[in-house]
């Protein structure tokens, strides 16, 4: 019996720096801390894991999996590109989420307010943590890109409670697309349930929120449709 041919792509947990720095995307500071990243805690069980060295994002993820081999040795794997950048990203809205709550909960004034925005900063930081760990990764340290304009974002918006609420509805209408869009995707039967159970918490946030605005009358008045012309 023939051989199968050997994947010609270099092995991530045995890469040189040097290695690692010829793939499109991966500079030499980046590969210097993926090396130094693995020294430190050990090989890599899964490319989620990988996610936890300083840098890598989604997108170079998927630049590091197109010019190197990982052998995962321990579940948690999702085969499909999509649905594997789908779950990377809620991980990282979460997170993101959480830290926006936490902006959002130093605004507010009523306890009864930051009470419930506490609980949902709770829900987030579960949410992130269950499907990290599901997928035997760790989680990052650092938000990426995306996570840090949501946090300065919340900084320059929530002002007092109802900014604060207006902008968490914002950032909970992103994660919510975030979900449902996930759920389009070929997820492993456990991590599916996962996702529908955090989206299903997803969705209560947003209701409360858009309840407590509207009850409140924060909410802001529609622009006339000549003025919003005209501007």
């Amino acid at each position: 019996m023939a051989k199968a041919p050997r994947d010609p792509r270099i092995d991530l947990n045995n890469a040189t720096a040097e290695e690692l720095a010829a793939i499109e995307g991966i500079d030499g500071e980046r590969a210097r801390l993926i090396v130094e990243h693995r020294s430190e805690r050990g090989a890599f069980r899964s490319w989620q894991d990988v996610l936890s060295v300083p840098g890598i994002d989604s997108v170079l993820l998927g630049k590091l999996q197109e010019g190197s081999s990982l052998d995962a040795g321990g579940g948690g794997e999702i085969g499909d590109m999509t649905a594997l950048e789908q779950v990377v990203g809620l991980i990282l809205l979460d997170m993101a989420a959480a830290e926006a709550y936490r902006v959002a909960i130093a605004a507010c004034k009523t306890p009864e307010i930051k009470r419930q925005l506490e609980a949902f900063r709770g829900d987030h930081e579960r949410h992130a943590r269950d499907l990290s760990d599901a997928l035997g990764a760790s989680l990052p340290d650092e938000p990426d890109e995306r996570g840090q304009c949501i946090r300065r974002y919340t900084e320059l918006s929530a002002r007092e409670e109802r900014t604060a609420l207006v902008a968490m509805r914002g950032n909970e209408e992103l994660t919510n697309d975030a979900y449902a869009s996930a759920l389009a995707s070929d997820l492993p039967d456990d991590v599916r349930r996962m996702v529908e159970a955090n989206w299903q918490d997803e969705r209560r946030h947003i209701r409360w929120i858009n309840e407590e605005i509207r009850t409140r009358g924060w909410e802001l008045p529609e622009v006339p449709a000549a003025l919003a012309e005209a501007a």
